[in-house]
């Protein structure tokens, strides 16, 4: 397996600007709906990742055969809409993306007369004919599901109705669904736990992307640790639909400002500012940054206590256990009091040199390796293994990384 060894060359320069492509969630649920609309529209900032790429693929091929590699969110609203379409088509992926929530999104889909079997890593969906109906949700520990199915409601004949469970992770992300559904012109209403979508298609598509904030994070962390003065961020918005723009008000408590204007931010320092020495975090609504709030606490030397992170073992990895046995390796010590809280203890003093090489694992997780990198900035020597895992999500975030002054080795 190829690694990369990553080193601090020190940045001269004061400030430097980034170009992030667009949010991953947002250009999923726009490629869907331009699908089901057959508008054909041209996007201004749609998401360079590996997961959109594989999704814009999947949409247009006449393959039988669909391979998705790890992408939960490609296989959950692939599952929708070819139901919807009424093919017989088999997705395969990597055997870890099996081990994902998917049972109650069949179950939901074939009460709506879909006929779906999940054998090994495939899911097999044959010749069926979706009818509109009521579905009533419990639990679950993805909000996929219900963005899957709200994405093709429109076109059920005589549209949908959701219940929602009382406790929802992630429910964000179904805000997100809901809001660009009715940009797009989709007609629902959303009162208390109960969604209703009638039969009206789309009649528009939003062309213009916004740029990732969870990528924007890896660049709010590595400036923190740099010694840059200042950084531009291209096409982030103050009324943004993601909710992992929540990252602004957790590094204002480490002293990093934020900026914004017409179409971009800029993040300053402040520099006489008392950094708490202890934080608590809910991850219920924002699990995607859990790796960017540890590794920043980690070093910052800032104690985290940690809740709502039932839904991080279905990650790519288990993401909980994944942190721990990297954060490990710089004498950082964990505790998990219950499923749902981990208490993060970084090490106080340092009994490390800095000049050792340290090897993380990337656990075949891309925000494993995008977090843990931005260390380098720190002074610490580390080798990442598989390095091409962020292109799932970042594919130039090593261009970037090395804007910060990082210089970087290659080794296959």
């Amino acid at each position: 397996m190829s690694h990369i060894i990553l080193y601090n060359a020190h940045q001269e320069n004061q400030d430097a600007s980034f170009m992030l492509s667009g949010s991953k969630s947002i250009s999923h649920r726009l490629l869907i709906i331009n699908y089901l609309s057959k508008l054909d529209t041209k996007f201004e900032n749609i998401s360079e990742s590996e997961d959109t790429m594989l999704l814009k693929e999947a949409l247009y091929t006449q393959n039988d055969l669909i391979y998705v590699k790890q992408s939960g969110t490609v296989l959950r609203f692939l599952i929708s809409l070819f139901a919807y379409e009424n093919r017989n088509v088999t997705i395969t992926g990597k055997k870890s993306l099996f081990r994902r929530p998917l049972k109650y999104l069949i179950e939901s889909l074939e009460k709506l007369g879909a006929n779906i079997k999940q054998h090994n890593n495939k899911i097999i969906i044959e010749y069926c004919n979706l009818r509109s109906g009521s579905i009533s949700f419990q639990k679950m520990y993805t909000s996929q599901f219900v963005s899957s199915i709200l994405l093709i409601s429109p076109y059920l004949p005589s549209g949908i109705t959701l219940k929602l469970p009382p406790e929802l992770l992630s429910l964000p992300y179904i805000k997100m669904t809901v809001k660009i559904m009715e940009n797009c012109g989709s007609n629902l209403t959303w009162k208390e736990n109960v969604i209703k979508v009638l039969n009206k298609g789309y009649s528009d598509v939003v062309k213009t992307v916004e740029s990732d904030w969870t990528s924007a994070s890896y660049l709010f962390l590595s400036f923190a640790f740099s010694n840059l003065k200042k950084i531009r961020i291209s096409s982030l918005y103050k009324d943004s639909l993601q909710p992992d723009k929540i990252i602004v008000d957790f590094f204002a408590l480490l002293g990093i400002q934020t900026q914004f204007y017409s179409d971009h931010i800029f993040l300053n320092k402040i520099i006489e500012l008392n950094i708490p020495q202890k934080i608590v975090w809910d991850f219920n609504q924002n699990p995607d940054v859990f790796p960017t709030i540890v590794v920043a606490c980690l070093g910052f030397n800032i104690d985290l206590c940690a809740t709502g992170i039932e839904s991080l073992k279905y990650k790519e990895s288990n993401r909980v256990q994944s942190m721990i046995s990297e954060a490990k390796k710089f004498n950082c010590f964990f505790e998990i009091k219950r499923d749902n809280q981990l208490l993060v203890r970084p090490c106080k003093k340092s009994i490390m040199k800095k000049k050792q090489l340290i090897i993380i694992n990337s656990h075949d997780d891309h925000r494993v390796a995008l977090a843990f990198s931005t260390l380098v900035l720190l002074d610490w020597k580390l080798q990442i293994d598989n390095p091409s895992v962020i292109n799932k999500s970042y594919p130039n975030y090593w261009s970037d990384l090395i804007k910060f002054g990082v210089r970087i080795e290659n080794f296959e």
